[in-house]
């Protein structure tokens, strides 16, 4: 079977690169958002970046690896109301912001389509699977714009998962040597791991849209 498999992968990769072989090299902007279930949290879009490279095989139908340094950016908010110290019977509503950095190294493997093909311009349509990999996360909170230790928030960046998951797809244009990208990437498994005497076990999923520009050097 495992012998049947391999024959098959080998094909269909073959099928894919015959007559083309493309490599290049892509960054790219992103607006990243951490998504959450979490009542009465503001979520926010930052902006983050990718620096990395492509393989794709194949011409009208054809298969791209891509492997990139990703740096990921989710922000959430929300009033915290406390009793008053010096007041009893009054209250303190304090802005809470929480914000986690994430740095990946993220693996899609996208099945593209040209959809079109002009003297000097290709247009292609790609979807597929992505594995990002955390290599270093960076947490920050603060109570009305003064930062705090991060052990002071229910939510830790330690809670957070090394490897997830997403989905991306989008549009692409080829313009002689140069290639460019829109596409939004959707989270698809839960990213936040609660501790085991938390209270509630929310949602939290990462987000992305990013427009790339790169070089095709092959």
């Amino acid at each position: 079977m495992k012998k049947i498999i391999l024959i098959a992968v080998i094909g269909l990769l073959a099928g894919f690169s015959y007559g083309q072989l493309g490599f290049g090299i892509k960054g790219a902007i992103t607006m990243s958002k951490l998504s959450t279930d979490i009542k009465d949290y503001d979520e926010a879009l930052k902006a983050g970046y990718q620096l990395g490279a492509f393989v794709r095989l194949g011409k009208k139908l054809h298969l791209q690896p891509e492997a990139y340094f990703t740096a990921k950016t989710g922000k959430l908010s929300f009033d915290y109301t406390q009793v008053d110290p010096n007041n009893p019977n009054g209250t303190i509503t304090s802005s809470v912001e929480q914000q986690i950095s994430l740095k990946t190294i993220d693996v899609p493997i996208l099945i593209g389509f040209q959809v079109a093909k002009l003297p000097t311009l290709k247009i292609r349509v790609q979807a597929g699977p992505v594995a990002s990999i955390v290599v270093n996360k960076k947490f920050n909170v603060s109570f009305n714009d003064v930062d705090q230790p991060d052990d002071s928030s229910p939510i830790l960046k330690d809670d957070f998962s090394n490897v997830n998951w997403a989905a991306q797809f989008g549009a692409g244009i080829d313009f002689l040597f140069l290639t460019a990208d829109i596409r939004y990437e959707m989270g698809l498994n839960n990213i936040y791991k609660a501790p085991e005497n938390a209270t509630e076990d929310p949602t939290m999923k990462n987000n992305l849209f990013f427009v790339s520009v790169g070089w095709k050097i092959l």
